[in-house]
């Protein structure tokens, strides 16, 4: 029986690249935008339950656009994976990471002309493209812009080793790939935090260089890992 190629999308060098573009991502609105995250929607979430209890109705606000348009860009993702879920020149993936590579380039170029909040809420519809599209590693799931999940089966993979439970391959690989995402979302902060403090606004070009690369990878795999 032959053996089915892994696409590169669903390899822990991928998973890694994109973890970081989400840690990136965060630090950078975090810190230059209110204290609001662009993909970690718990985040945001928990800051407006928080802001409504104190009674600032007005930071709260900053809190809901962002979610609304996370959940619009999920609508917006699915529906290019209905529409373009079939073998061709170019996947649906490559689509998905196309049309947020170019969303967060435009909010670049327009970054002194437009206020902070259309900044984010554009980050958080164009983020939610990569949290869509990008769900499966190595055959199984995994989280590109939040850790908790990872974290978890860090946790579970672990012990199941130590206790000798479960396929020994598989729970390494399980623990392998959720560890190196897991930290590749902190790094992604880490260099996002050091470019903001450093550059300011013009930071944002960070997530695009990234990906870029992962496109650029995408399309060599496409084509067979040819050049």
């Amino acid at each position: 029986m032959k053996n089915v190629r892994q696409p590169i999308y669903e390899t822990l060098l991928i998973g890694t690249l994109l973890a970081g573009v989400g840690g990136y991502l965060d630090a950078y609105t975090y810190i230059l935008h209110n204290e609001v995250f662009a993909s970690l929607q718990s985040g945001n979430v928990i800051l407006l339950g928080l802001n409504l209890a104190n009674g600032h109705f007005a930071k709260a606000i900053t809190y809901i656009i962002p979610i609304f348009c996370f959940t619009l860009g999920a609508g917006l993702a699915n529906l290019v994976e209905q529409f373009f879920h079939r073998p061709g020149a170019v996947i649906w993936q490559e689509l998905s990471i196309i049309a947020e590579l170019v969303g967060i380039l435009i909010i670049d170029l327009f970054i002194g002309y437009i206020p902070g909040s259309f900044i984010t809420s554009g980050l958080s519809l164009f983020a939610a493209f990569q949290v869509h599209t990008f769900r499966v590693m190595n055959n199984h799931p995994y989280n590109t812009t939040m850790t908790t999940g990872n974290l978890r089966t860090v946790g579970a993979a672990s012990l199941n080793l130590l206790f000798r439970r479960g396929k020994l391959t598989t729970n390494w690989i399980l623990l392998r790939d959720s560890f190196w995402v897991a930290t590749s979302f902190g790094i992604g902060a880490f260099i996002s935090t050091k470019l903001t403090n450093a550059i300011g606004p013009q930071a944002l070009l960070g997530s695009v260089l990234i990906l870029i690369f992962v496109l650029i990878l995408m399309i060599w795999d496409q084509r067979g890992g040819t050049a």
